[in-house]
Parts: structure tokens; C-alpha cells; sequence
């Protein structure tokens, strides 16, 4: 019997003992199995909330990239709101310690801490690093440090950013936000994971940001290169692991998850929980002392040993089950919070998980920010208990106990007894009869990122009893994420807002764009119009509806490869803002254009500016005429000079030679012509200079241009059919006839060079009025004036052509077939007449050129006869001649002697009037008009007649200037001998001017 007990307490032993080995097993795996998933629930909730908050800083990150790329992004300067647009993003967040920018060199450009951020160097900064060295790169957690500056001093913190690309994608500059871990903590902290527990967040590239509980040395410590980041943590979206931390003794149960980005799948951290494998298992070891002691109890005690085990094994499981439940509640309802797009909604659905989760029968959640407690926002969650007392009204000045927990932001739970005697809650006058039966009341705080308050969530009447500390860890981990949710949704009804004051200022720049007298386009990048204000539909004939979406180089495929497309791509390509004048052909216009690149595409200005490019080219034309004409005058001068040396002598050899052998003879007959064809060409160059003396008389135009059609005929011959158009009622012009004759027939001659194989020319006549607009124009004075204007059927002339056609020495003939002086010749004399010549010719269909001639106030046609040819006319007078070029005045001097004169010479004003003031008598005064000595020849004449009165004067000269002519005639009673002058014209002046009465001023 013994050996029978024995062996039954062996048996029973054994049997136990197997029993219980196999149930520490079971159990130990249980454990294991619920702490994994204790850690997943946990990890999942931390994700949630993590996801959240993130979603909130890149949301407010962008918000800022949005807010300053409008105004800046490649190469323009910062907004000057900068600082106040990073303060409001600043008060507008809770979880941030400051916001800054940084540009492309790692420079601080903004800072919601200060104004002037002294742009410091940051460029070694994590944030800047990261974007810079990868250009791909988005959101950014970099490892955590602690605050220097402000509120933040001492603090850690971690840096959140985002890159400022350009168009290129190249890196303008970082927006990041310091945010703080102390809020992060306070969450983390909430998390029951026992004394050996911790919960992490990691960024994505493998480096710890936070810890809890919190420890200096582990923050921030790089896991990239470990063997547990490598081989588990960087492999999935989330899994579980038992095994050592670097650096760390204590084994734990660890689940991690990875927090993406939905929307994008960008992995931006890590979140992890480990729950220490001693805590987890200690339980399970307790167990396995106890029962140990049971079994030394003895065997008797085992059957009620082991129930007892189970029962409190099965309790330990459902509270566990429980547990994991509400905690996987927590985690799924939280998600959803994310959903809502309205705070009334999100407040009601926060209530009833926080209902589900605790059994209460109230639950209350509020948003309190900028209100009182009577003017929040309230949802309320009440079960058919509370039917009754649905109606009540909470106190409207804020009083009570409730505030107690908005003011300090601390959590309350206390049970009914407690809440009753609660001086807060008596001094308001409660009472059972005044309000629902609680039993037991718990209120948590929502807390916004920055620590300050959102409003709360207050439970009470708890189906199962009194709360417990489970019930207020959870509220507090749902009013976490309750107050992410609510600055997230806040945060968007803020942009949707700024949205809606976008589209207004959108509205308030169209209407601007419209009210300037620019053409304004827009195109995107891939250069089509997305905008054209009025002014440009206007200008390209089309509405902006009928260009939207369409291609500039598809609608306009005649400016590809023209200035405008150059300039166009380089002011996307170097993203600099480009001006520049183009001429469109296709509208005959010039376009003064400003382009300025931005972050969308390209903005266009077009002004016409044609009138002020056509007035500037006049004008350059006009001043290019000008200079030219002040040389050819300066040359004429001096080649006068020379040329009266040269005919004079010439005609002397001529005449001394006329008995000579042939040779000599004809050598200085060559002479004459040539010296003859030199004065010609001088005549011509002082015309177009405008210093050729002229005599303008009323003249008809239509007699003078009948007068020369038979010298016409002859001039161009047969081939050349003449057409005369004469104006009936013509107006007498003003003009020297003589010269105009001369215009005429330089221009006859040019239309006929223009019509070698033949054709029409014809001069036609017409009386003209100029006004304001025409006279500005065409450089005129507005008046009436006579238009006579000789056309071709020739070939015609370019621009380019027409541009020099009045350049003296220009010409389109052949070498040696034109002196290039016809058309110079015309101008100047235009000029200098007062009025204006215009070209008006096309390539292949001939020339029209106009000479507009002012139009005379007298009505009589006043011609001198030519004066007849007679013998050389001699005298015996006195006669003192004052010419400074030594070889004009020996060939002067010795010309009057010759013809009997008596004759003094002297070379400057100065010499001249001794002789007056010796008291010597002279008959005629011939002098040069351009003299030495600061006198001339003007100044010389009058001060010889004050000193000898009725001493009769001659004037020569090659070139004149103000002295003796103006406004191109000359002077009352002038008499001139103009060089080159031969010794006929010298003879037949002298004696006329000496036989002329003085009283009977004559003009030669």
C-alpha cells in the first residue's frame, strides 16, 4: 500500500509535473504572444499619432513652400513678410518651437524668432546637408539636438524639413520647423510599458529621435549600419523581433512599425515598442514559484492549487484580451479621426470611442480654443440612462470643475464621493436633484502640439464601477491624438482659407493685368497660354478662350528661331528676367518686351513701341545728315579756295596758249574742264551741306517744270516717255528756281539710270497742307506748301536703299557711273529752302521722290534774265582785298591788276582797318567772309564803312555760314562773289558793284 501511495504520488507527481511543465510552456508562449501583440497595438496607436503629427508639420512645411514660391523661387529675393508669415505658421502650431528658411548656400534667410536672422551659416546643419546632397530627397527628420536660441534654449528638439526646389529641381533653399520632443514624450510617456519598457521613434534612415524613457545617450544614435537595422527593421512595414538593442543588456518583446505617408508611400520614420522580457515574463515566473510552493504544500492541495491557477490564469487572459481589444479599438477608431472634414463631426465620433472604450454612460468632448467654455464647440455621447436629463444646461460663465482641467491641463478621475465634496464642484451649486448621477467622473485635457489647450474630454457614470487607471491612460492616448487630428483640421480650413483670399487677389491681379496698356501672356512649361489679359486679345485678334491650352510656336510658327524665341528660352533657361525690341513682320510692328521667368512657366509683357522706333531712326538719320553735311561744308571751303587758284590760272595759260603748239593747248584746255567739273562737284556738296547762297523768289512751279520739258527730252531721250501732271490752282513756291531746276534734273537723270530698257517718268505738282502729326513727323513746320514729285517705272529701291539714298558719294550705279551727289544734292537743298524730300519706292516698282517746298505769300514770279556774255570789263579804282589763303589772294591781287585796278592786299580784318585808320581811301572793300584773327569778313565791312562811309563792299567766299547768309539766302543788300570765281565772274562783279549806286543794293 505504501509503495502503492508511493508510486501514486509518483505517478500523480509525474503526471502534475509533466502538467505543469506543459502549461509553463503554454503559458510562457501565451505571454509572449500577448506582449507582441500588446506592442503591435501600442506601435500601431504610435504610428497613428505619429503619422498624424508629421502630417500636421509637413502640412504647415508646405503651407510656407507655397506661401513664399509665388513671390520667390529661382534667384528673385525672400518675401519681406517672411518672418511674419513663419510667426503665423508659429502661433498657428503646437508642436513646433520655431520655423526658419534656409536658401540654397545653407544661409538663414527667415526665422519666426526674429526678424533679422543675421543670415547664418547653417550649411552644416543636417537639414541643409540632406537636401543638398540628395536631390530626390522630401520630408526630412533629422537627429535630434538641443535648442541655443529662445524658448527652446536647453530644450530637445528635432528638425522637420522640407527642400525649396526650382523648376530644374535643383535646390533653392530649406523650410524646417523645430519640434518639440517634450510633446512627443508626453504621449509616449502615456504608453503602459512597465519599468524595463521603451517606445522609439526612428527617422527613416536610421537614426533614434526619441526614446521613452528619455535618455540622453540613446538619443540620436545612428542604427544604419547595425545588424538589427539592416536585417529587420529596414525589411518590412512592420514586424516583431526578440533580441538585444545595440548598446543595450536588456532583452525585450519588440514590435515596430513604419510611418508612410499614404498618399505617396514615402517612408518617413519608425516607430517601435519594447516591452521588457522580465516585466512580460514575471508574471509567468511568479506563477512558477507559486506553484513550485504549492507542490511542496503537498500533493492534497494540488487539485485545488491548479483550479486556482486556471481561474486566475483565465482572469489574467480576458483582462489581457480585454485589454488588447480596447487598445486595438484605440488604434482603428484613432485612424479614422483623420477622416473627418468638419470639428463637430470628428468632437461626436471622439465621444463614442471614448463611450465604447470606458462604458460611461456621458461622454462629453469640447474645443475650447479662443472661447469660453459656454461658447465651445460640444459634442456629447449620452445612453438611455441619461434620457431623462438630456436637457441640461452646463454653466455658461465656465465655472465648475471643468475648467479646472482646461486651465492647468492636467487630467482628473475621481470617483463620486470625491467629485461631490470637491469645492468646485459645490461652490457652482450642484446637486443630485440639478444634475445626472455619476458614479465615478474622469476628465483628460487636449492638448495641442505646443502644450497649450484645445478643450477636453470628460466622461462619467461608468456602467462597471469606478474608473481605473487603464480607463485614464487610454483617454489620455485618445485626447492625444484627438488634439492631432484637430490642429490637422484646423490647419486645412486655415488653407482653404488662405485658398479663398488667393483666388481673391487672383481676381484683384486679373483686374490690374486689364487695366494696364501692356499685352500681357502667360505660358506654362510646356509653352502654352494659360493667360492673356485684354489688352493682348485685343492686339492678336483672338479671345483668351480661343489661345487657352494652345502652343505660342504652333499658333505662331514664324517667330521660331527669331530674337523672340532666343530670348524667350533664355529666360527659362537661366530663369533670369529678359528685355529686349523685336519687329514682327507679320503685324509690321516693334514690340518693346519684358519676360520673367517664375515657378509655373513664363509671364510676357508687349508694348507697341513702332511710332517711337521710326521717330528715334528719323532722328538718327536727321543727325547722321547733319554731321556729315558739317565735313562736306568744311571740305567745299578749302577745295574753293584751291579751285579759284586753279580756273583763274587756268584761263590765263588758255589764253596765253591760244597761239600755241596743240600740245600745251589742249594740256591746259584739260585743266579748265577738269577744274570746271571740280566746281561742280563743290557746288553740289555745299547744296547738300546747306551752305550754298541761294536767291528764293515766288516762282510757279508749273511754268518752271514746262519750261523744262524739252531740256528733259533732250537730257534723257527717246526711250523715256515724260509725263508733266501740273496742280491746277497751284501755289507760288519760294525757292531759288535756278536750283530747283537743278534738283529736277539730277533727279530726271537718276530715273533714268533706274530704266535702262526704258519707261515713264513723270513730275507731277500739287498743293499741300501739313499738319501737327505729318510735320512732327517728317521734321516740318505745319503750313501750306507745293509738292512737286518725280516718279519712275524703274526698278525701285530696298530699305535698306532708301536709309542712304541721300548719303553724299552713296550710289547703286556702277564704279565710275555716278557721283553718288544727285540725290545729297537735292536734300540740302530741301533743307536749306525750309522745306522737306521724301522717298517712296518698292523693289521692281519704282520710285517716287517728293520735294515739298514752302509756299510763297507774294503772288509774282520774279526771273532774272541771264546776264550776257561781254568783253572783260576793266577800271582804275582803288581797291584793298583781305583774304587770308595766300594763293587765293596773289591770284585776286593779280587778276585786278591786270584788269588796271589799283589794288592793296592784306591777310586778316585787323591789317585792313590800319589802312582805315591811316586815313587811306579806298573804292571797293573786297573781302573773304571767313577770316583769321577773331574777325570776319562781316565785322571787317562794318566797321571800314563806319570809318569810311559810302565805301561800296564785296564779299567772297566757297563755304558761308551766319555771316552774310541766313535761313539759306543772303542778306539785304549783300553783294557776293562766290568761289571758285574766274576772271570774267571777277571782272563783271567788281565793276558792277563799283557802278552800282549805294543806295541800290543788289543780290547776285
Amino acid at each position: 500500500m505504501k509503495r502503492a501511495i508511493i508510486l501514486a504520488n509518483i505517478l500523480v507527481a509525474l503526471i502534475l509535473s509533466a502538467l505543469l511543465a506543459l502549461q509553463a510552456i503554454e503559458e510562457h508562449d501565451g505571454i509572449i504572444e500577448v506582449a507582441f501583440r500588446d506592442a503591435e497595438n501600442l506601435s500601431d496607436a504610435l504610428a497613428e499619432q505619429t503619422s498624424q503629427t508629421l502630417n500636421g508639420i509637413d502640412l504647415a512645411l508646405t503651407t510656407i513652400d507655397a506661401a513664399i514660391s509665388g513671390a520667390w523661387r529661382d534667384g528673385e529675393d525672400w518675401p519681406e513678410n517672411l518672418h511674419e508669415l513663419l510667426v503665423n505658421r508659429q502661433q498657428a502650431s503646437s508642436v513646433s518651437l520655431a520655423y526658419f528658411v534656409l536658401d540654397g548656400e545653407g544661409r538663414a534667410v527667415g526665422s519666426s524668432r526674429s526678424p533679422d536672422p543675421g543670415a547664418a551659416d547653417l550649411s552644416e546643419y543636417p537639414v541643409f546637408k540632406h537636401h543638398h546632397d540628395n536631390p530626390g530627397s522630401g520630408l526630412f527628420i533629422a537627429p535630434p539636438r538641443k535648442g541655443e536660441v529662445g524658448h527652446a534654449a536647453n530644450q530637445w528638439l528635432t528638425n522637420v524639413s522640407r527642400p525649396i526646389r526650382t523648376s530644374d529641381g535643383s535646390l533653392a533653399g530649406v523650410v524646417a520647423a523645430a519640434v518639440s520632443l517634450d510633446y512627443l514624450l508626453g504621449f509616449y510617456n502615456a504608453l503602459r510599458i512597465g519599468d524595463e519598457g521603451v517606445v522609439g521613434l526612428m527617422n527613416a534612415h536610421g537614426r533614434i529621435i526619441l526614446r521613452s524613457p528619455f535618455d540622453e545617450e540613446t538619443v540620436g544614435t545612428d542604427l544604419s549600419e547595425s545588424d538589427l537595422y539592416r536585417e529587420v527593421l529596414s525589411k518590412a512595414e512592420s514586424g516583431r523581433f526578440e533580441r538585444l538593442w545595440p548598446g543595450e543588456d536588456i532583452l525585450r518583446y519588440t514590435a515596430f512599425r513604419q510611418v508612410i505617408h499614404e498618399p505617396t508611400g514615402e517612408e518617413r520614420a519608425l516607430v517601435y515598442v519594447g516591452l521588457g522580457r522580465d516585466e512580460v515574463l514575471a508574471p509567468w515566473y511568479d506563477h512558477m514559484v507559486f506553484t513550485g510552493l504549492l507542490a511542496l504544500l503537498g500533493m492534497g492541495l494540488f487539485i485545488a492549487v491548479s483550479a486556482l491557477f486556471w481561474r486566475n490564469l483565465v482572469r489574467r487572459q480576458q483582462w489581457e484580451a480585454d485589454r488588447s481589444e480596447r487598445l486595438r479599438v484605440l488604434a482603428q477608431e484613432s485612424a479614422a479621426l483623420g477622416q473627418y472634414g468638419d470639428v463637430k463631426g470628428l468632437l461626436q465620433h471622439v465621444t463614442d470611442v471614448a463611450s465604447r472604450l470606458t462604458s460611461a454612460h456621458q461622454a462629453l468632448a469640447s474645443l475650447t480654443r479662443d472661447t469660453t467654455y459656454a461658447q465651445a464647440e460640444m459634442a456629447v455621447t449620452l445612453s438611455d440612462k441619461y434620457a431623462a436629463w438630456r436637457d441640461y444646461d452646463e454653466p455658461s460663465d465656465g465655472s465648475g470643475i471643468y475648467h479646472l482641467v482646461c486651465e492647468n491641463n492636467q487630467a482628473m478621475m475621481l470617483t463620486q464621493k470625491e467629485l461631490e465634496a470637491h469645492p468646485d464642484w459645490k461652490g457652482f451649486g450642484y446637486s443630485k436633484d440639478k444634475h445626472p448621477p455619476m458614479r465615478g467622473w474622469l476628465a483628460v485635457p487636449i492638448l495641442a502640439q505646443d502644450g497649450s489647450n484645445l478643450g477636453l474630454i470628460h466622461l462619467s457614470d461608468k456602467a462597471t464601477g469606478e474608473f481605473t487607471e487603464d480607463d485614464l491612460n487610454e483617454m489620455k492616448q485618445l485626447a492625444s491624438i484627438t488634439g492631432a487630428a484637430l490642429e490637422n483640421l484646423l490647419s486645412l480650413q486655415a488653407r482653404d482659407e488662405a485658398l479663398a483670399e488667393a483666388n481673391t487677389a487672383r481676381e484683384e491681379v486679373e483686374t490690374i493685368f486689364n487695366s494696364i496698356s501692356d499685352a500681357v501672356q502667360a505660358f506654362d512649361h510646356d509653352w502654352r497660354f494659360v493667360y492673356l489679359n485684354r489688352q493682348c486679345e485685343i492686339l492678336l485678334g483672338q479671345s483668351q478662350d480661343y489661345y487657352q491650352g494652345k502652343v505660342l510656336w504652333e499658333e505662331f510658327p514664324d517667330v521660331i528661331g527669331t530674337d523672340l524665341d532666343h530670348e524667350y528660352h533664355r529666360a527659362v533657361e537661366e530663369q533670369t528676367a529678359v528685355s529686349f525690341n523685336f519687329y514682327y513682320p507679320a503685324m509690321g510692328s516693334w514690340f518693346a518686351i519684358r519676360a520673367y521667368p517664375h515657378a509655373k512657366g513664363l509671364t510676357t509683357y508687349l508694348r507697341d513701341i513702332t511710332q517711337q522706333v521710326e521717330t528715334e531712326e528719323r532722328l538718327r538719320q536727321a543727325q547722321k545728315m547733319d554731321a556729315i553735311g558739317q565735313l562736306t561744308g568744311g571740305i567745299a571751303h578749302d577745295f574753293n579756295n584751291l579751285l579759284t587758284v586753279i580756273l583763274g590760272n587756268s584761263d590765263v595759260l588758255v589764253e596765253e596758249l591760244s597761239d600755241a603748239d596743240e600740245g600745251p593747248r589742249l594740256r591746259a584746255e584739260t585743266i579748265l574742264k577738269a577744274g570746271e567739273r571740280a566746281s561742280e562737284l563743290t557746288h553740289r556738296l555745299l547744296a547738300f551741306a546747306r551752305r550754298q547762297p541761294l536767291d528764293p523768289r515766288p516762282t510757279d512751279l508749273n511754268q518752271l517744270v514746262t519750261g523744262m520739258g524739252e531740256m528733259l527730252r533732250r537730257t534723257l531721250g527717246e526711250e523715256i516717255d515724260i509725263e508733266l501732271v501740273r496742280g491746277s490752282g497751284l501755289w507760288k513756291a519760294v525757292v531759288d528756281p535756278n536750283e530747283l531746276e537743278n534738283a529736277v534734273l539730277n533727279l530726271a537723270i537718276n530715273a533714268r539710270d533706274a530704266m535702262p530698257e526704258g519707261g515713264r517718268l513723270t513730275i507731277e505738282t500739287a498743293n499741300i497742307a501739313v499738319d501737327d502729326s505729318y510735320a512732327a513727323d517728317n521734321e516740318l513746320q505745319p503750313g501750306q506748301y507745293v509738292m512737286l514729285a518725280v516718279s519712275d517705272t524703274g526698278r525701285g529701291m530696298s530699305l535698306d536703299v532708301q536709309q542712304k539714298a541721300f548719303e553724299p558719294f552713296f550710289t547703286t550705279k556702277q564704279k565710275g557711273k555716278g557721283s553718288g551727289l544727285g540725290l545729297s544734292m537735292v536734300y540740302g537743298f530741301a533743307r536749306q529752302t525750309g522745306g522737306q524730300v521724301r522717298i517712296y519706292s518698292e523693289p521692281d516698282a519704282g520710285s517716287a521722290i517728293r520735294l515739298y517746298i514752302p509756299r510763297a505769300e507774294e503772288d509774282t514770279d520774279v526771273r532774272e534774265a541771264p546776264a550776257a556774255s561781254s568783253p572783260l570789263q576793266s577800271g582804275t579804282e582803288h581797291i584793298l582785298v583781305v583774304e587770308d589763303d595766300e594763293l587765293v589772294r596773289r591770284h585776286t591781287v593779280t587778276s585786278l591788276l591786270n584788269l588796271g585796278y589799283d589794288v592793296t592786299e592784306c591777310a586778316n580784318g585787323a591789317a585792313a582797318l590800319t589802312y582805315f585808320d591811316a586815313g587811306e581811301r579806298f573804292d571797293l572793300l573786297l573781302t573773304d567772309v571767313m577770316l583769321p584773327g577773331g574777325m570776319t569778313g562781316k565785322q571787317v565791312a562794318d566797321e571800314a564803312v563806319k570809318r569810311a562811309p559810302g565805301l561800296k563792299v564785296l564779299f567772297m567766299s566757297g563755304y558761308t555760314e551766319n555771316a552774310i547768309v541766313h535761313h539759306g539766302r543772303l542778306d539785304p543788300g549783300v553783294q557776293l562773289l562766290s568761289k571758285p570765281f574766274r576772271m570774267a565772274d571777277l571782272a563783271r562783279k567788281v565793276r558792277g558793284v563799283l557802278d552800282k549806286p549805294s543806295e541800290q543794293p543788289e543780290q547776285d
